[in-house]
């Protein structure tokens, strides 16, 4: 009875899926903006494995890990669920979580969106990609969709966990019954980690309108020289109309440059930039989130 009681009176602690989404866009802007501080600081892991294999790879997938399972081992809750007072319990007893549930939260919070942002990254720069990749990527659609299934039971009462993860571990979302019992200097380290909140919300807003100026043209096009001004020599290496700058050859696969307006063809431009980071015309410092394929109507 008093299970039954217990499972009752945590059922109606249930909270919107509006708060549910804010946490997890809360949670979803640790790793970006992370990302964002190291590669500003140049702080990467770089060493050799083996032979000639070398990791290089960034610290904010390990930085993000840490604090979801400080937050999850202390409050029962992932940073952004925290931060709007949910708990994380088990779907048929009420409890909190376990070590094992408290890991394994942690791992999939963290390994998840980093896998997906990455296999996502190498498909849109049209590298190499192995056929594991592929199909991890179709893996990441049927769990999207699993999740929107869910989400929408969820909102309609029908399921108690907004999520096919949440439903694997056997664990839901809850408003606590109490405040979560900590020390002195515990709860300081959080509350600083949630004002930061404030911080990484205002890094996503600062590079998303950064890379807004970047495609709007802050920049000044250079104007060109008038041909009559060149040197007869350099007048003849000319690209005309519709060849690539780099290979002077008609465009292949065309790809504008956000930054200085100038078509290339894709390969001559993804090559130069691996080698020189630059416009090969103008020199203004480029990445490859600059480069707009160009498709013909």
């Amino acid at each position: 009875m008093a299970e039954a009681a217990n499972v009752r009176q945590n059922l109606q602690n249930v909270p919107s899926i509006f708060e549910i989404s804010a946490a997890e866009t809360l949670d979803n802007l640790i790793y970006p903006a992370l990302s964002k501080v190291f590669d500003y600081f140049g702080l990467r892991l770089d060493f050799k494995l083996w032979g000639n294999i070398r990791v290089r790879e960034e610290l904010s997938p390990l930085i993000t890990w840490i604090l979801q399972y400080l937050y999850l081992r202390k409050r029962a809750s992932s940073f952004g669920e925290s931060f709007y007072g949910l708990q994380r319990t088990a779907s048929s007893t009420g409890e909190l979580l376990t070590r094992r549930q408290q890991f394994s939260s942690a791992t999939l919070l963290t390994l998840l969106p980093y896998v997906e942002r990455k296999l996502r990254a190498r498909s849109a720069q049209h590298e190499d990609t192995y056929a594991w990749e592929s199909q991890l990527i179709n893996l990441f659609h049927v769990y999207n969709a699993s999740k929107a299934v869910h989400t929408f039971l969820y909102l309609i009462k029908y399921a108690s966990s907004h999520s096919p993860l949440f439903r694997a571990l056997r664990l839901t979302l809850r408003y606590p019954s109490e405040p979560p019992q900590e020390d002195k200097w515990t709860y300081l380290f959080l509350k600083l980690l949630e004002v930061l909140a404030f911080f990484l919300q205002f890094i996503q807003w600062w590079y998303s309108n950064d890379q807004r100026r970047k495609l709007g043209g802050t920049l000044q096009n250079p104007e060109p020289l008038p041909e009559r001004e060149l040197p007869q020599e350099l007048r003849e290496t000319l690209p005309k109309s519709g060849e690539c700058p780099v290979c002077l050859l008609p465009l292949q696969t065309p790809t504008a440059c956000a930054v200085s307006g100038y078509v290339y063809c894709w390969k001559c431009i993804v090559m130069h930039l691996k080698e020189k980071g630059t416009c090969p015309v103008t020199s203004y410092p480029i990445t490859i989130e600059d480069l707009v394929r160009i498709y013909e109507a």
